[in-house]
């Protein structure tokens, strides 16, 4: 049910913001019997993957996967046929089931196990295997005829006709047969409205307690999220207490020490939501954003590396997570990699680059990780088979063998030639194990004055460091970006990787200190008298100073456009309150660069674009938060005559005011 529709280094150091030594590409694919496609040669890391249902063959739509492994080793996936449109709930919707006895390179035909008449439907199944019994449950919304989840009444009586019901099919024979039942009025409170199962996979705790994840809506329309649980096999079922609002399909996951953590598509923001359980899913933390996990409001997955390991084991930390890694569009379908119970995720692959939807996940009975995807994104219900190789999985095993990864930011956004500044290396530890006490080093390039190691203290598990390096550019040092070599070393281990800096020259063509408040409706700086300087430039780096709580749809902080042709303009901005910036000419964009966190935070930031010979780049703070290949600065968008502080002009005229302090604006000409 959606409800927003519309490998191996133990130490690492990060370029920017993504981590150096990322698993390449994945492998070339070939064609092998039975549908499969595969890695290319037998010695590759694997990765191969079979379509299992195709949009238009049979039905109009295959969406919503769900996915689970039963104790022999049969693997079934279900998913939502959606017979007469790709619409959800209400519809003629049917919920299939295939099985697999080889690791899902063959599957038994598709078989419906809800499957109505009369203008009910069923669709987005969520599966829980118990390992105890054997029994397999498929969860899965049950609508009466007109029925969806935003028109779905209050009340909870089994046999209601005007709202959405809890059903589920459980098997006892490996998928074979199957029984239905009905849950609604043991699980939903009468004053909720619309509910529905969090469709993919739900979870069994080291205690057997079965734990199925439900989205529902109160009267005023706020979505929560809610845990179903079982301490009886599935014979009797409880909820938890609600946790939201904002939340949205939510999956969980059982930790190392026994702890829940539940982590959930939302649409308040462009990352997951995360709150923690300390009594098996009844109760939930208040829940926080993880800004690593950026999310285009999509539904994805999580699950325990090993659920069997031990908690002394250091398997038992590691967790896999799936989802279309983007804040903008349903694309870049992603696998990534914890260390540490998902405090951080250090690594990832990308398995689809295109449009991609949900996915779910699952271990394998050999050890490798099945994952169910939606790609195309709505054209296919894909299933593909990895291992840790491909993923390129590894995590630290001992305290002396942290696995740290650095970046460097610069506390004034960019350093000056000439000038003593501070550039700030960030380590995070992204093991489970505290890091020992080390140093941390900083090689400047070539002509430049050396720099001193500094002390790199004991970093918890997940946490992040600040350790200030003195450095002071040489007065000849040249505008643009610089690398710089970081070495960390940390008890028995040494490495070193380049990440990227600021520095700005002599050869400023514009330097305005404004010191100013906008109100975000008719305040701004006319900075036309200034274009002359600026427009020939096509290379350089720009700074904007400023601070903002502010989060309109769009914010200026610059902008200079053709003003009898808005279209063409470059302009860099807060898009609620997310770093953005453009270069276009008649409304071809040559470059367009987007952040993922917010910098309405109230305090001060420096927010820079750098035009190099090799490309844009968009710096927050001094970190590299964004990069495109093409270089596009205000030299390369023709014909420009205006330029502002505080506002865009369009065809209707002036848009787009910030509200908020501007402090100062630079321009550097890259000599």
């Amino acid at each position: 049910m959606k409800t927003a529709r519309s490998v191996s280094l133990l130490l690492l150091a990060a370029l920017g913001a993504g981590l150096l030594g990322a698993a390449p590409s994945p492998a070339a694919e070939t064609p092998a019997p039975g549908g499969v496609t595969e890695t290319a040669a037998a010695s590759d890391p694997l990765f191969e993957s079979t379509v299992l249902a195709t949009s238009g063959q049979g039905a109009h739509t295959y969406r919503i996967p769900a996915l689970d492994t039963l104790p022999d080793g049969t693997l079934l996936a279900a998913y939502d046929r959606r017979n007469d449109s790709a619409a959800d709930l209400p519809g003629n919707l049917d919920v299939m089931v295939r099985r697999s006895t080889d690791h899902g390179r063959t599957w038994t035909a598709a078989q419906a196990i809800a499957d109505f008449d009369g203008g009910v439907g069923a669709g987005d199944p969520s599966m829980i295997v118990d390992r105890d019994t054997g029994r397999v449950f498929v969860f899965y919304a049950y609508g009466p005829p007109g029925i969806g989840f935003f028109n779905s009444a209050a009340g909870n009586a089994n046999d209601a006709v005007n709202s959405l019901h809890a059903d589920y099919a459980y098997s006892d024979d490996g998928g074979v047969t199957w029984t239905s039942r009905r849950i609604t009025q043991a699980i939903k409170d009468p004053s909720w409205t619309g509910m529905f199962a969090s469709s993919g996979t739900g979870i069994q705790l080291s205690t057997g307690r079965l734990v199925q994840q439900y989205a529902f809506r109160k009267a005023d329309g706020g979505i929560w999220a809610v845990s179903a649980y079982s301490d009886d096999h599935g014979g009797t079922w409880k909820r938890g207490t609600p946790v939201g609002p904002l939340m949205d399909e939510n999956k969980t996951v059982e930790l190392a020490d026994g702890r829940v953590m539940l982590n959930s598509r939302t649409s308040s923001a462009k990352t997951r939501l995360i709150a923690y359980s300390n009594d098996g899913g009844i109760t939930y933390s208040s829940p926080v954003p993880d800004d690593e996990l950026i999310d285009p409001t999509n539904n994805a997955a999580i699950l325990r590396y090993d659920a069997s390991a031990d908690a002394a084991d250091p398997e038992s930390h590691r967790l896999l997570f799936s989802n279309t890694a983007s804040t903008t569009t349903r694309h870049r379908l992603t696998v990534r990699l914890s260390c540490n119970d998902g405090l951080t995720w250090p690594t990832s692959r990308l398995v689809e680059a295109g449009g991609s939807a949900y996915s779910t996940m699952t271990r394998l009975a050999d050890g490798t990780f099945g994952l169910l995807y939606e790609s195309g994104p709505y054209q296919r219900i894909t299933f593909a088979r990895f291992d840790a190789a491909w993923l390129g999985a590894d995590c630290p095993t001992t305290q002396n063998g942290p696995k740290l990864a650095a970046r460097t930011a610069v506390p004034d956004g960019v350093l000056t030639a000439g000038t003593p500044g501070t550039v700030e290396v960030r380590v995070t530890n992204h093991g489970h194990l505290t890091s020992p006490a080390g140093t941390t080093t900083l090689t400047t390039p070539a002509g430049w004055p050396g720099t001193t190691p500094q002390p790199l203290p004991a970093i918890a598990p997940g946490a992040t460091v600040a350790v200030d390096v003195p450095v002071t550019p040489p007065a000849t040092a040249v505008t643009g970006e610089q690398d710089v070599t970081v070495t960390l070393r940390a008890g028995t281990t040494t490495n070193s990787s380049t990440t990227r800096m600021l520095v700005v020259g002599g050869s400023e063509v514009l330097d305005r200190t404004l010191a100013q408040d906008y109100d975000g409706t008719t305040g701004y700086t006319d900075l036309t008298a200034s274009l002359p300087d600026v427009a020939p430039l096509t290379r350089g780096v720009t700074t904007v100073r400023f601070r903002t709580t502010r989060t309109p749809v769009a914010g200026t902080l610059l902008s200079a456009s053709r003003t009898t042709a808005p279209s063409t303009n470059v302009t860099l901005s807060l898009n609620s309150g997310v770093p953005h910036f453009e270069a276009r000419v008649d409304g071809v964009y040559s470059a367009r660069l987007d952040g993922t966190a917010s910098l309405a935070d109230g305090r001060d930031h420096t927010l820079a674009v750098a035009v190099t010979d090799t490309g844009t780049a968009m710096y927050a703070d001094g970190v590299r938060i964004a990069s495109t290949t093409t270089p596009s600065l205000f030299g390369q968008t023709t014909g420009l005559t205006g330029m502002w502080a505080g506002r865009n002009v369009d065809d209707g005229g002036p848009q787009w005011h910030f509200a908020g302090h501007l402090d100062r604006i630079t321009v550097h000409r890259a000599d």
